[in-house]
């Protein structure tokens, strides 16, 4: 562009002056609006195995910092505000994994709220970013009044995201935050430890046997339990001690806290062990696979 099309800047005025600053202004909350919506996608929903946990978390905060904001919004909608009850899980899983999950609970009204007013930020954002030149032309012209009114009712709605995104990144910060230090105290690391033992396909076949084995009173001979598993699965009964630190099956169930135990006489004046599911607690296990299947105790 020679010097002879070029347009020739305005001559500044203090009106034009504040028009400028208010673009600033407006532009610097819309990039902490975008900072905010980073943080709380990059910490909304993530799991990964231990062993790859800083390595995959690093690959997804790197992803999440290259979307626009326009993808944030239509992301934080899907994801927080109305997020799916599916999840997708592994279909095997050798090892331990971590992962959180953030979401807001609303109505269905108070969502479609938000989103439109997300897509209404951006919209101005987009607006302010590409197309505030006739707003400014003016502004040179004499009519600053039409772009400071403009420019104020765009930062009262901004702002006002700003602080609504900030209060669910704090609300965020804070769980995550109580999460970590349940999990670092020694309660944490129990019930940890509890949620492993009670997964283990140890754990689900006692509770197979105890749902396809019952006497009439609804109990089952540990016994009975013990002679299924060292047919089916003998590794099971020989890494007890190795892999849980317990010596036997009586101490699996105890420690599970998933069963109740009695002992009762024998007819020979003996004692013998036997167990039942806690009424508590529920076993969910596909039928085809009993007595040896692969599902997990869930408590309700």
């Amino acid at each position: 562009m020679s010097d002879e099309t070029a347009p020739m800047a305005p001559a500044r005025t203090p009106a034009t002056d504040e028009v400028l600053r208010r673009v600033g202004r407006n532009l610097v909350i819309y990039q902490q609006v975008e900072q905010v919506l980073k943080v709380l996608m990059t910490h909304a929903r993530f799991h990964a195995p231990i062993s790859q946990f800083a390595e995959r978390f690093d690959r997804h905060a790197a992803l999440i910092d290259r979307r626009s904001m326009g993808d944030l919004a239509g992301r934080l909608v899907d994801e927080v505000l109305q997020p799916s009850s599916d999840e997708t899980t592994v279909d095997a899983i050798d090892e331990a994994w971590f992962g959180f999950r953030f979401s807001v609970e609303t109505d269905a009204q108070t969502t479609a709220r938000h989103e439109a007013e997300l897509k209404e930020l951006v919209d101005r954002r987009n607006e302010l970013v590409h197309h505030f030149l006739p707003r400014w032309q003016a502004a040179v012209a004499g009519d600053t009044e039409l772009a400071l009114t403009w420019l104020d009712a765009q930062r009262a709605a901004a702002v006002a995201m700003l602080e609504r995104l900030r209060g669910w990144a704090r609300t965020m910060e804070t769980a995550r935050k109580e999460h970590a230090a349940l999990l670092a105290s020694e309660e944490g690391q129990r019930q940890m430890e509890l949620v492993f033992l009670r997964s283990s396909r140890l754990v689900v076949m006692l509770g197979q046997v105890a749902m396809s084995t019952p006497r009439a009173d609804g109990w089952t001979l540990l016994s009975t339990a013990g002679q299924l598993i060292k047919r089916q699965a003998p590794d099971e009964l020989e890494d007890l001690r190795g892999r849980f630190g317990l010596p036997n099956l009586k101490t699996v169930l105890s420690a599970t806290e998933l069963f109740d135990l009695a002992e009762e006489q024998t007819p020979g004046g003996g004692l013998r062990t036997i167990f039942r599911i806690n009424p508590r607690w529920r076993l969910e296990a596909p039928q085809a696979d009993r007595p040896s299947g692969d599902a997990a105790p869930n408590s309700r």
